[in-house]
């Protein structure tokens, strides 16, 4: 492993692989739920404060974070503004199609459609002043918490047993119908609901300083996005944890849905911040052996991500193994583990043998074709 490379990227997207994966696994179980145990309550408690609502923030803003990495890179090659602008919204639409083709063959629930519509939103304002990113960012929040409010009032928990739940859709012509509306659905409540706009422009902003580079200039900041960030998302999540275990009254739901996403965006970026303060200490001598497999996963992790997902809906979804049918909030959390675990495996030996990701180099490929090579450097997050 290179010591020039930046080291706290890819240990949060490692890291961050994990979490998407604990957040999904759980829209895969079938059938009537049984009474919970001691420990599918623990795990949805802590699903609830720690993971939901905050992988989503956390990977949004790395790439936003990357993107200025990416096109800083591009510019110093020679490339004009306007075709590193076409880059991006190339990187966008190439997502989407990725996304699609994941939605109909794996699961409709996924990532990668709504970081591909957010790059296509967002492409022009990674040339714009730092003021103007800030004022784009305060607008989207408002409108994400209206957004938010709107959404909470309106869900209804029909359960996971009827046929168009996610883990029952097979790959008939119906079931493909199904998986497109589903996806299409879930890419636009992503990116309206919750924050990733607002986080991808928090990491554009980072990347023009280069808060993770400069870990050392800029401690005190990610201490303080790590110590208030993190506990801040946890308490302002008790609520919704309370009306989830029937403490508090039902009523409460919209205030405290709110609460628990908006409280992710400081979480997720605490998150962040966490692991650029454990990057700046590591960095020059890289990743303990323990921590290098997290940082291989986080170098493949567009490949690690579609094969956790595979993995995960093969251990639960009906249509294959059908794991999730019967078993709870623990069970799922175990199944997400082992997806994690093997593709992190796989990521291990990929960078023992110095192979990347498979998809992450169709995806560079894809985005850097007719464009002049950068060179080698630091790897970008996203």
């Amino acid at each position: 492993m290179s010591t020039s490379r930046m080291v706290a990227p890819d240990l949060a997207r490692g890291a961050m692989l994990l979490l998407i994966v604990l957040a999904h696994a759980p829209l895969y179980l079938t059938g009537t739920p049984p009474v919970p145990s001691v420990a599918d309550t623990v795990v949805a408690v802590g699903s609830t404060l720690l993971v939901d609502s905050r992988a989503y923030p956390m990977f949004a803003a790395l790439l936003g974070y990357g993107l200025v990495l990416s096109v800083t890179r591009l510019r110093a090659a020679g490339v004009s503004e306007r075709d590193a602008r076409r880059s991006i919204r190339r990187r966008g639409r190439w997502l989407l199609v990725f996304g699609l083709v994941h939605a109909l063959l794996v699961a409709p629930i996924e990532i990668l459609g709504a970081y591909g519509l957010a790059l296509l939103l967002v492409a022009g304002l990674v040339f714009r002043p730092d003021a103007t990113v800030r004022r784009a960012g305060y607008l989207l929040l408002a409108l994400n918490s209206v957004a938010i409010v709107l959404f909470s009032l309106g869900a209804v928990d029909d359960g996971a047993s009827g046929p168009y739940a996610p883990g029952m859709l097979g790959h008939d012509v119906e079931g493909l119908v199904v998986r497109l509306i589903v996806w299409l659905v879930a890419v636009l409540s992503n990116v309206v609901v919750w924050p990733v706009l607002v986080a991808l422009l928090i990491g554009v902003l980072a990347g023009r300083h280069r808060v993770l580079a400069d870990a050392g200039r800029y401690a005190g900041l990610l201490r303080r996005l790590a110590w208030v960030g993190i506990p801040v998302a946890v308490l302002a999540a008790v609520p919704l944890v309370l009306v989830e275990q029937d403490v508090l009254p039902a009523g409460l739901a919209p205030a405290a849905t709110l609460l628990q996403i908006l409280s992710g965006l400081a979480g997720g970026l605490g998150y962040a911040a966490a692991f650029g303060l454990l990057g700046a200490r590591l960095q020059g001598a890289g990743p303990p052996i323990l921590l290098r497999p997290l940082a291989a996963a986080g170098r493949r992790s567009l490949t690690c991500y579609l094969l956790q997902s595979f993995l995960l809906v093969g251990l639960l979804s009906q249509t294959f193994l059908g794991f999730g049918a019967g078993t709870g909030e623990a069970g799922a959390a175990l199944a997400a583990v082992l997806a994690w675990s093997a593709s992190v495996l796989v990521a291990t030996v990929l960078e023992r043998f110095d192979r990347p990701g498979p998809v992450d180099a169709l995806l560079r490929r894809l985005v850097r074709r007719g464009l002049p090579d950068p060179g080698p450097a630091v790897r970008t997050p996203g």
